[in-house]
């Protein structure tokens, strides 16, 4: 399994409209292969952490999501209520 950190700095007073299509975001994302492992919100920071995995590669997964109906259906577009998007590939250890 591969997962893949997400950490977003939202737009000033974006929260609320992003919070609002996460839920479409996330449909989107398991029909394309995806796990949601969690997501969080750091509210006075205006940030948003989530990570997510795939058994197939996250590369993959990404390109089925970003061709995916569902994707294109989300309005607004999540990424304009984002000001950055940092990633990291993570691999699992055994503990």
């Amino acid at each position: 399994m591969e997962y893949q950190l997400r950490m977003y700095e939202v737009k000033e007073g974006a929260m609320e409209a992003f919070l609002g299509i996460f839920p479409a975001v996330v449909e989107a994302r398991r029909e394309a292969g995806f796990e949601v492992v969690g997501a969080w919100s750091v509210p006075e920071a205006n940030q948003f952490i989530w990570i997510v995995g795939c058994e197939d590669g996250i590369e993959a997964a990404s390109d089925r999501y970003y061709a995916s109906e569902l994707r294109k259906a989300i309005e607004p577009e999540p990424a304009k209520l984002l000001e950055t998007i940092t990633t990291r590939t993570m691999m699992a250890v055994p503990v």
